[in-house]
């Protein structure tokens, strides 16, 4: 027996407004769902998306801990300060003033 698929017709939308559509030709019952599972071929493929993704992952967090530095950088100078240090001298001298005003 062969069931008609369902329209294409979203079934919602998400938060920005991008329609989510049904996966269609899919069934838990399928023949095909058995096969998936002895073929030797995707375990190694599998693990080079693993790799890959902790690259990439690995990559990432360099980019954003680089683009951190720059900001602080960027954020120092408009400050007229030359270095971290500097600005932590700065802040303790004012606290020093502060409280010896009190």
């Amino acid at each position: 027996m062969v069931s008609s698929l369902p329209s294409r017709r979203p079934v919602g939308y998400r938060r920005d407004g991008r329609p989510i559509f049904p996966v269609l030709g899919a069934s838990p019952e399928g023949e095909t769902n058995d096969q998936l599972d002895d073929a030797p071929e995707a375990a190694g493929q599998e693990q080079q998306v693993t790799d890959a993704q902790e690259r990439l992952g690995k990559l990432l967090t360099r980019e954003k801990a680089q683009g951190e530095r720059a900001a602080i950088k960027r954020l120092l100078a408009s400050l007229g300060f030359e270095s971290p240090k500097a600005l932590t001298e700065f802040v303790a001298a004012q606290r020093e003033a502060e409280q010896a005003a009190l």
